[in-house]
């Protein structure tokens, strides 16, 4: 695998913040959750996924945006969109769960509702 051009990751990972910075509502300072976008998936069996990204940045570290990021697709989540059409859910479900199982941290696959909460998703819906 090649590895990643720092100064690349940088400017997407800024690029990425100052997006999202910009879509806040003014002098908020609520915690920032992201949508998985851009996957592909278009089944509504649950409601869709909102993360935190200050959290998961904590964990692996500001320097470390490989762990989740490609650097030729800094806005998806790894080779998701890479993965055939009925194969992306389970991608995500295993890479998600897998580095929660190796840091001991976050939900498991048996916790759906711990990242497909519906109050979540209603809220973070509205604010947008």
């Amino acid at each position: 695998m090649k590895a990643p051009n720092t100064k690349q990751m940088v400017m997407a990972c800024a690029a990425c913040l100052l997006t999202l910075g910009l879509a806040l509502p003014s002098g908020a300072t609520a915690e920032e959750y992201i949508p998985f976008n851009n996957t592909g998936i278009t089944a509504k069996k649950m409601p869709k996924v909102f993360f935190s990204h200050d959290k998961h940045v904590s964990y692996v570290g500001e320097d470390n945006c490989a762990a989740c990021h490609r650097e030729d697709t800094p806005d998806q989540f790894l080779d998701v969109d890479k993965q055939p059409a009925g194969k992306k859910v389970a991608y995500m479900h295993e890479n998600c769960t897998a580095c929660h199982i190796t840091s001991n941290k976050g939900p498991r696959l048996t916790e759906c509702r711990s990242c497909h909460s519906a109050s979540v998703a209603a809220k973070q819906e509205a604010a947008q």
